[in-house]
């Protein structure tokens, strides 16, 4: 397919989707509520310096406790 063929079946696709979509009724307000919470807070525990250390040494770049990296450098 060409670019044009392509861009030409996404719009029929997309109008067949929205008018598919139209008889469908949306409440204005949505809000979730989730009154009881399965996690249990709590103070937290102090951080294990081994494991920082051995994360950071495996860290191509670092900035004292942060790892240094670009975005797309993968790429």
């Amino acid at each position: 397919m060409n670019p044009e063929e392509i861009k030409k079946d996404a719009k029929r696709i997309m109008n067949n989707f929205m008018s598919e979509m139209s008889g469908i009724k949306v409440e204005n307000d949505f809000i979730l509520e989730r009154p009881n919470c399965f996690r249990e807070e709590g103070t937290g525990t102090e951080p294990d310096e081994d494991f920082k250390q051995r994360f950071l040494s495996n860290a191509k770049k670092t900035s004292g406790d942060a790892v240094l990296a670009n975005k797309g450098d993968w790429v």
